[in-house]
């Protein structure tokens, strides 16, 4: 089997030789890879990271460069499954399986297997980039099949052979590089080489492809033994100093990460970030599963970067109870999301977040599986499906509350994906919650050019209850904000001086962006298969320079009348710069104000 054995399939490389060949191949799906998406600078939310705050606290972008890197590396029961196919799969028990949706605190997706070669999968390739992360292929040579790595070697021309098809493979396949995880003894004649060979590759990937990066795994050292060390040290540094990164073995201690400390002082200070300590989630040699938060926090104290291997222990830790309990595909869904987010909610106050900040921008919130796919409402297809590269551009935060919020009895403080009703894909938001502005996005969008915002919403009793959009506007020179609420009455407004609503735009309004050359994914009308769409053009002609939505939240209000269990969906969200030189022709345009200082 090589990687071209079927063209409906991506597998991984599994001999030289197919390695060697792989420039022959046509490789269908080379055309279909999206580009990554830009993102924003990085954010740490804080503990409050869920909530939008209005108050007169500075908005503080770092610099991605800056501050410990997190790299997912992905193994889940040996990869190639589901999201080995490149148009997905249908099936009843095929749309609950694993998905990866925290993606804004991802700076590096590594798929990962046990073959020679693994090649990321289509799937989460466009998923990772839609979301504007990078993804990298593993090369691992093991016991089992360490000839390879003496074959590899035989002499520097062949070597340089598979360097040059090493990167031909991550040029064609449109990702970022790769994890070098060589886990078998070699001849300590030949470690030179070795190091020669990490070398080189690191090279050619950086001259080949912008963005490129070559890490490697803490296993085998300099005398040519496996011998796994936990830290950075001369026994492993050469390799390190070869490439982008190491990733460190799971069995370090507070001991270890202090040595590992003293070594980057002392002989390369400027590399503490390239330094990845892993952590396996399953909890190998460490404490971690639901609480992988402990030494997440110890690595993060240490400021060096962390390498989270097999988060989708969330999903295969259910596995054994929901076959004895011989739960629906429904209820290991709404189990598995549970498990997942109170997962990721522990880790999230350490981390940092990068969100959207090209126009325009377009989200349906869709993980990529569900029981239909929809198109603006209307079910194009009711068979169940599982395809990650459908996932739309995900929130920067987790979807339900951290744990400690859950004594309170009260698990509707956020908000969930909802898999019976969406707008396009097969599922969208479902709030119920009506406490505080809910933050959904971390982002970076100028307002120099206006916008146009518009949303796709419906509710269980519009009578009762009304979902509004909220934008944090700010001025990073004043280091003030604005609440601009997006809704169709008054009752999400309080009585805050930096607060103002926008005035939704009527169907004749929306027609008359379309004549004056605004595009939308949306519909331009006021409703679509039961879906209420709201427009609103706002107009930046009286703002001071460098105003800028920084964060787009929800706030659900509901009437007292209404009833614990009303809710409302948010099938979509839409933005696009605006047509200041038009801007006149909209009488309904909302003017945004900034209070001029005193």
């Amino acid at each position: 089997m090589s990687f071209r054995t079927d063209p409906q399939m991506c597998q991984p490389i599994l001999t030289l030789q197919a390695l060697l060949d792989f420039d022959k191949g046509p490789h269908p799906w080379r055309n279909l890879v999206e580009p990554i998406a830009p993102r924003s600078r990085s954010r740490h939310l804080g503990e409050r990271y869920q909530v939008l705050d209005f108050s007169a606290e500075p908005v503080t972008y770092v610099e991605n460069e800056s501050r410990p890197q997190v790299l997912l590396c992905h193994d889940f029961k040996g990869n190639y499954l589901n999201d080995k196919y490149i148009n997905g799969v249908r099936g009843e028990e095929q749309w609950v399986d694993y998905r990866f949706y925290n993606w804004a605190a991802i700076d590096i997706f590594c798929y990962f297997s046990h073959y020679f070669v693994t090649v990321p999968t289509l799937q989460w390739l466009n998923c990772a980039h839609r979301n504007g992360v990078k993804v990298i292929g593993t090369l691992i040579v093991e016991q089992k099949n360490a000839y390879m790595l003496r074959d590899i070697l035989q002499s520097e021309e062949f070597m340089a052979r598979i360097v040059e098809a090493l990167v031909t493979v991550s040029k064609v396949c449109q990702f970022h590089g790769w994890l070098l995880n060589i886990e078998c003894a070699l001849e300590s004649s030949k470690v030179g080489m070795l190091r020669d060979f990490v070398q080189l590759l690191t090279e050619r990937c950086h001259a080949e492809i912008p963005g490129s990066l070559v890490i490697w795994y803490d296993a085998i050292v300099k005398n040519g033994r496996v011998d796994w060390q936990n830290e950075l040290n001369s026994s492993n540094d050469s390799f390190f100093l070869a490439c982008d990164g190491i990733f460190l073995n799971y069995a370090w201690n507070r001991q270890k990460l202090e040595r590992t400390e003293n070594y980057i002082m002392n002989y390369c200070p400027e590399r503490r970030l390239d330094v990845y300590v892993g952590i396996d989630v399953f909890g190998r040699s460490q404490k971690a599963q639901m609480d992988t938060n402990a030494p997440l926090e110890q690595v993060m104290n240490f400021r060096f970067s962390v390498a989270l291997f097999a988060p989708g222990w969330t999903f295969e830790t259910l596995e054994a109870s929901s076959k004895r309990d011989r739960l629906e595909p429904d209820d290991r869904n709404v189990q598995f999301l549970q498990m997942n987010d109170r997962f990721w909610n522990r880790l999230w106050r350490h981390l940092y977040v990068r969100g959207p900040i090209r126009l325009p921008f377009y989200t349906s919130f869709c993980l990529g599986s569900g029981k239909f796919y929809n198109r603006l409402g209307k079910t194009q297809s009711d068979e169940c499906w599982f395809n990650l590269a459908k996932q739309n551009f995900q929130p920067s935060i987790p979807y339900t509350p951290p744990l400690e919020y859950e004594t309170r009895n009260d698990p509707l403080s956020h908000w969930t994906h909802h898999f019976d009703g969406a707008l396009d894909g097969g599922s969208c938001l479902k709030l119920r919650n009506d406490e505080q502005d809910k933050r959904l996005f971390a982002c970076d969008f100028p307002c120099a050019d206006d916008l146009i915002v518009c949303y796709a919403h419906r509710s269980s009793n519009p009578a009762t209850v009304d979902l509004a959009l909220v934008l944090k506007a700010y001025s990073s020179r004043r280091h003030e904000c604005m609440r601009i609420v997006c809704a169709d009455a008054d009752c999400h407004v309080g009585d805050r001086s930096n607060e103002m609503r926008a005035i939704p735009l009527d169907k004749e309004a929306s027609l008359q962006l379309l004549k004056l050359g605004a595009t939308s994914q949306l519909p331009l009308a006021d409703t679509i298969n039961g879906w209420e769409i709201r427009y609103y053009y706002l107009s930046a002609e009286q703002l001071p320079p460098g105003i800028r939505i920084v964060d787009i939240g929800i706030k659900l209000h509901k009437e007292p009348e209404a009833h614990a269990t009303d809710y409302a969906l948010l099938g979509a969200i839409y933005l696009q710069a605006g047509i200041p030189t038009h801007r006149d022709y909209l009488p309904q345009r909302t003017v945004l104000l900034f209070d001029q200082p005193e």
